[in-house]
């Protein structure tokens, strides 16, 4: 560990003779240079300096292998071995740049943050005779102040294992600096039987938006293996089969035999029609027309694009490809090693292959080529009637082939990829070549057995039935298995043209497609709503199955592996979900298993309470929400401590039912003590609202932000604070046609386009619906419910996106198709429209649907509770609702059933199953609602007579892309002893129309409005605002009934 203060040749000489007897030795800090002394490297290691400086998550700094050695056994392939209470200069020992060593293999790189410094070697590895040396060159503190020293503890144990043998490896692998080569290599599979192919049914029933006229919008097909994204005119943009991208810029080119042009498709304008388990697009030509369909193995690496071509004459196809077999991000583009590619005529199909003898591609056709060729290409081309590569320095094989096409003809390419080596990549294709469609069907079967299984609503709204399957369809969509990690959800899609390249000179980031904490915490909720529950147990699995030392969950994990944890809100979250998970789930054999895990993150939250306030901690910790910008900075935001209240309730229920009373009752207890600092010390009396943060010194950072809705959607507010709150989020500060922003628009941090400052997020929106339908707004709710659920319409279709500009309606984000904006919509629908409030292990769900007043159905199937499964209808026609429950369960269900009604409702009767039912009516100002508990067997009716109530129909913007927001908001509503008010908010001048529906009275006066029509129930009135120097002006309109 010291300097270089022994030279004696005889001491040297002994240690030599001492390693190759077998003895080892560990070299650390600037004993790395003995290496040099010791005879086993010529060329002597360099210095350099790095600052351990908190930019905000911390000083996490340490070393990294290339995927994983026995030294990080346990840490994941990488360790944060220094964690410094201050900032600090650090020196490292090792080769840097263009230096290597020359003898030695490279254990491992410097590591900060999301950052591999590949060419920062710090550890290195020695054989010499029978023994080993290992160098470390940086961060091995022994006696310094490191919040990591656990970390480092296990690295050295590891490392000491590691020289003592006393442990045996399955894989170790080391960092590879030998330049990458691209080589031929011969294969001759036996020659298999391939059918031709056929022509394709249609996917009927199958739900499908059609367009006339593509675009260069976004569009992906995803298994849990593979995932295919492109633009909709033509082609496909990259492939990947996690963790590594198998093909990019895959092209398609029709030649007609009384024409040399080649008609690339990328430049074509087809007809579209984009389903759950595939996208076909249609190319019309001058007679003849060519159809491709594109979709996706459900469960395996393979995909498949099928074409069928319809003309008066014959024609040729051209088909052209990329691929660089990048792994993906945070590694670079320089470790991908070697490849080598071959057409293998016995499987009719290219082979591409990485000299890892992992990685591996085929692409093939069931039809053969007339002509093909491949190499280390830039691209193919067709020089008169020959395909021929165009070479260049790009690191890339590409290939291309060309196909006859007869009159009447159909063709099918397959491909599949994966990190799992040829052999069982050869499975893979030998089993889709014989029966592409079978793919197909198998994708169609199993989204009509997914939407089948899980809850469904049915409305009399038919954009709401079709935009909810599509959510359910999109969110789903981001369960991957990934050969060697598990399975989670990733975060979004996107090629890797959009968004921050990682530092590489070649991307290796798919938008957010990535195993993600917080992102599938909050995605996961909505899976437990539908019942998705084995989901949601992968996503819990792998959060325990690469949780720190320390107990923390972590922030991300690649598909290439590698894991950092650099958010503070993740752990938190992780609890809710294990609490949620049990209450809809009631598997507590599961939670039982995962208890030490749960206990290990709560015992964490509770280590970085650092100045005894009570509250968690992003200071040293992580980020949580927010992750840069102006928000950035608070010792404890508001965000992250109800966050905390809500994981401390969570895990008192769990030790509850686990048996664990005494610690269930502290952890009650310490989350009652949060909840009040929450209502008394974030609240702002100076602005009738919440605190952003509280700060490192005690003050509270006054921002105004939307992240005052989580306390509100855990329910954890006073209800005298929860009106103010609300009817700031439903005015325009925050809320646009589209959406909510994080920051008021007149905030001085405001920006459109900003990430953390002014964009629309969906999340933040369904964060605000939840919110606004759990405190009784739910008109205000479904407004932004649906502004989420319209997104399905426009850009990636049928898909929701992960950020919306703030001012203009279009994308502002790096993904086109975001997890956590997918199930923003079914999330506010079950749990908050519906009030869905499951305990499986106990037996018990409760509902409380808040319903549109205009709402005369409404059929839910599939409600899950455990091993319940519940049914639930809805009819309402003049003064009578009636609601139908049928139960399926070993056991009675106990259902507490609370249906909101308009205010000024009066409930006349209420019968259960024909029988008079005593039931409690609650009333006020803004609605009237019912309370049973009831016992479900098999089947309920519960009839409700009633008469009166008045409420308006909810405002649901329509805005096209590019439009701005028309600023129209229905803010709250009150009713009292015959006169109902109504708060609007618009822009100044303008003039506008709400629909207000009234049952069994009639409209005596309505003061600053006009009344301009009436079709039975609905009333329609004209409200013009003034002219005002502010751009939105508030008016209340009073309607006085008769």
């Amino acid at each position: 560990h010291a300097p270089n203060i022994i030279t004696e040749p005889q001491v040297l000489s002994s240690l030599k003779d001492f390693v190759q007897k077998g003895g080892n030795i560990l070299l650390t800090q600037d004993a790395f240079p003995y290496i040099v002394d010791l005879g086993l490297e010529t060329e002597r290691p360099q210095i350099r300096y790095v600052e351990a400086r908190d930019g905000g998550y911390g000083r996490k700094i340490g070393l990294h292998a290339f995927k994983e050695h026995p030294v990080f056994d346990g840490l994941f392939g990488g360790a944060n071995i220094y964690n410094p209470y201050q900032d600090v200069l650090c020196r490292q020992n090792g080769y840097f740049d263009d230096s290597f060593p020359k003898n030695g293999k490279v254990i491992a790189v410097d590591w900060s943050y999301i950052h591999l410094r590949e060419n920062s070697k710090l550890m290195v590895e020695y054989e010499y005779g029978r023994g080993k040396v290992i160098a470390v060159g940086a961060y091995v503190y022994m006696a310094e102040s490191n919040y990591h020293k656990n970390h480092l503890s296990l690295f050295l144990e590891n490392i000491f294992n590691y020289l003592a043998e006393r442990k045996e490896f399955e894989k170790k692998y080391y960092w590879d600096y030998q330049p990458n080569l691209i080589r031929h290599f011969k294969k001759d599979t036996p020659s298999i039987d391939i059918p031709s192919s056929k022509v394709w049914d249609k996917s009927p029933g199958s739900i499908t938006l059609y367009s006339r006229d593509a675009s260069e919008d976004f569009w992906d097909i995803a298994g849990q293996r593979l995932v295919i994204m492109g633009k909709e005119r033509g082609g496909i943009e990259e492939i990947w089969a996690h963790p590594l991208m198998a093909l990019r810029d895959y092209e398609v080119g029709i030649q007609f035999t009384d024409n040399d042009s080649i008609h690339w498709l990328n430049n074509q304008n087809p007809e579209l029609e984009i389903r759950p388990e595939s996208i076909t697009r249609q190319y019309k030509f001058k007679r003849a027309y060519l159809k491709e369909i594109v979709t996706t193995s459900i469960d395996q690496p393979t995909g498949v694009i099928h074409y069928e071509y319809r003309g008066v004459y014959s024609a040729k196809i051209i088909i052209r490809f990329k691929s660089n077999m990048r792994f993906m991000w945070p590694y670079s583009q320089e470790v991908t090693g070697n490849l080598f590619y071959t057409w293998d005529p016995g499987m009719n199909a290219f082979i591409i292959k990485g000299g890892n003898k992992e990685f591996g591609l085929i692409l093939g056709s069931n039809s053969r080529p007339n002509q093909h060729v491949i190499g280390p290409y830039n691209e193919v081309i067709k020089s008169d009637t020959l395909l021929m590569g165009v070479e260049g320095e790009n690191f890339l094989v590409s290939g291309g082939l060309e196909f006859n096409l007869e009159a009447n003809d159909n063709l099918d390419m397959i491909i599949t990829a994966s990190n799992e080596g040829l052999v069982e990549l050869e499975k893979n294709y030998k089993a889709a070549i014989i029966n592409p469609q079978a793919i197909h069907i198998e994708a169609i079967e199993s989204t009509r057995g997914f939407l089948a299984e899980h809850t469904q609503v049915i409305t009399p709204n038919s954009v709401l039935n079709e935009g909810y399957r599509w959510a359910l369809i999109g969110a789903n969509r981001f369960y991957v298995d990934t050969p060697g990690l598990g399975q989670s959800l990733v975060a979004g899609y996107s090629t890797t043209a959009t968004g921050w390249d990682g530092d590489h000179q070649i991307n290796g980031r798919p938008g957010y497609a990535w195993y993600f904490g917080r992102d599938a915490q909050w995605s996961a909720f909505a899976l437990l709503n539908y019942g998705d529950f084995e989901k949601v147990k992968s996503v819990l699995k792998i959060f325990q199955d690469y949780q720190d030392l320390n107990g923390k969950i972590f922030h991300e994990l690649s598909t290439s592996g590698v894991v950092h944890y650099d958010a503070a809100d993740a752990t938190p979250l992780y609890i809710v979900l294990a609490g949620r998970y049990l209450k809809h789930s009631g598997d507590l054999k599961f939670i039982r298993k995962s208890w030490p895990y749960i206990k290990k993150a709560v015992d964490f939250c509770f280590s970085t309470d650092t100045n005894n306030d009570h509250l968690i901690e992003n200071t040293n910790v992580g980020h949580g929400w927010v992750e840069g910008g102006g928000l950035f900075g608070s010792n404890s935001t508001l965000y992250l401590s109800s966050s905390w209240a809500e994981a401390l309730k969570e895990v008192a229920y769990i030790a509850s039912s686990l048996g664990y009373t005494e610690q269930s009752l502290e952890y009650l207890k310490e989350h009652e003590i949060v909840k009040k600092i929450i209502n008394e010390e974030y609240w702002n009396e100076k602005d009738n609202f919440f605190y952003y943060g509280k700060n490192i010194d005690g003050s509270f950072n006054p921002e105004v932000t939307i992240l005052a809705a989580i306390p509100l959607l855990f329910n954890q507010i006073e209800k005298n604070k929860t009106s103010p709150v609300l009817g700031k989020f439903a005015q325009n500060g925050f809320s646009s046609d589209w959406g909510v922003r994080i920051v008021l628009e007149e905030s001085e941090l405001f920006n459109p386009r900003g990430y953390h400052t002014g964009s629309v997020w969906p999340l933040f929106t369904g964060w605000t619906a939840l919110a606004e339908y759990k405190n009784g707004n739910s008109n205000q709710g479904y407004t932004h419910m649906m502004n989420n659920l319209l997104v399905y319409r426009y850009w990636a279709k049928g898909f929701i996106e992960e950020v919306l500009n703030g001012l203009e309606y279009k994308p502002s984000g790096v993904c086109r198709h975001q997890g956590w904006s997918q199930t923003m919509v079914s999330q506010p629908i079950l749990e908050g429209m519906l009030g869905m409030e499951p305990n499986a292990f106990e037996h018990k769900v409760s509902l409380s649907p808040g319903l549109p007043v205009n709402w005369d159905s409404l059929t839910v199937n599939h409600i899950k509770i455990g091993n319940h499964n519940l049914d639930f209808k809805m009819n309402r026609i003049e003064g009578r609702t009636t609601y139908q429950f049928t139960h399926k369960g070993r056991r009675p269900l106990l259902l507490t059933f609370s249906p909101f009604f308009p205010p000024g409702t009066k409930i006349h009767s209420v019968k259960l199953n024909g029988k008079e039912y005593k039931t409690q009516i609650n009333a006020n100002s803004f609605q009237t609602h019912l309370k049973l508990n009831l016992e479900l067997k098999k089947y309920a009716t519960v009839d409700v007579e009633h008469s009166g109530g008045i409420d308006v129909i909810p405002l649901v913007p329509n805005p096209k892309p590019g439009y701005k927001s028309k600023g129209f908001r229905l803010l709250s509503t009150e009713y009292k002893a015959m006169e109902f008010l109504i708060e609007l908010q618009g822009q100044s001048g303008s003039n506008e129309v709400i629909e207000l529906y009234l049952l069994d009275r009639k409209i005596d006066r309505v003061d600053n409005a006009k009344l301009i029509d009436r079709k039975g129930n609905i009333h329609k009135l004209a409200v013009s605002f003034k002219k005002d120097k502010t751009r939105y002006v508030n008016e209340t309109v009073k309607v006085l009934l008769k």
